[in-house]
């Protein structure tokens, strides 16, 4: 998984079977420490998810953020759509936010509808170019994009340190193959559907360097890999009212209730 910088401002995202790997540990690098079992569910969620041209999915994600001196809890929902290897729309309807995210190929969009902003960038030719290039412009990431690349697997392992398999456990009624792992700066867990489709059923990040470890949960479903969506669904088309800003360098930008970037 990326190392990320966790905001809320950016909370819009927030994947053929390789052959098993031998029992044991996976090492990686001389430095980490990965089972092997773990290390294969999660490449075989990677694969399924690299091998589809369209999909979409829904998360409701809540995550902590320190208000005053209080861990708060704050949510929403997001719906992505996908469409390989140069489209992708991205909806975060929360507490704190409402925004759209939309890549045609060319361009990246993005729309507050609270404030009825927008804003565009030129992008590279394909989804994890345009991805990099407006988390980069953005000054952050989120942790649902990792299951938006066009190679999830490699995403979410480059920087594990260590992972095993918790257990086998529901997530709302779906048996999932529980996974755990480490990295610098945070620990995070995955449920995998147990099956013939191994779709992630939910993540859970832990900042354990942050104050109070605050964690980013998302639970993950009505996965669709035939959605059918045409060309005008990756078009953003200004609303009526609506003014076009641009977008400031992280480093240029007041708290957000101080200023209209969006």
């Amino acid at each position: 998984m990326k190392n990320k910088t966790f905001t809320t401002s950016s909370l819009v995202f927030l994947v053929a079977v390789l052959p098993l790997a031998p029992l044991g540990a996976v090492q990686r690098g001389g430095e980490s420490s990965i089972d092997a079992q773990a290390d294969r569910i999660l490449r075989e969620m990677g694969e399924y998810l690299k091998t589809a041209e369209e999909f979409s999915f829904r998360a409701d994600v809540a995550y902590d953020e320190i208000v005053g001196e209080q861990m708060i809890l704050f949510g929403g929902v997001a719906q992505i759509s996908v469409r390989r290897p140069n489209r992708f729309n991205a909806e975060f309807n929360g507490d704190q936010r409402q925004t759209r995210v939309v890549f045609d190929g060319k361009t990246v969009t993005l729309f507050n509808a609270a404030k009825n902003l927008y804003a565009v960038t030129e992008a590279p030719p394909e989804i994890d170019g345009a991805l990099d290039h407006f988390f980069e412009l953005y000054g952050s990431s989120v942790p649902l994009a990792d299951l938006v690349y066009a190679d999830p697997y490699r995403t979410l392992i480059e920087n594990v340190e260590t992972g095993f398999v918790v257990g086998k456990h529901a997530v709302n009624g779906t048996r999932c193959h529980h996974l755990a792992f480490t990295q610098e700066g945070i620990d995070w867990q995955i449920w995998i559907e147990d099956g013939p489709r191994p779709v992630p059923r939910k993540l859970v990040i832990t900042y354990i360097d942050e104050p109070g470890s605050p964690q980013y949960i998302a639970e993950v479903s009505d996965w669709n890999f035939q959605p059918r969506l045409s060309d005008h669904y990756f078009t953003f088309r200004p609303p009526a009212g609506s003014d076009e800003i641009e977008f400031l360098p992280p480093q240029e930008r007041t708290p957000p209730s101080e200023e209209d970037n969006p």
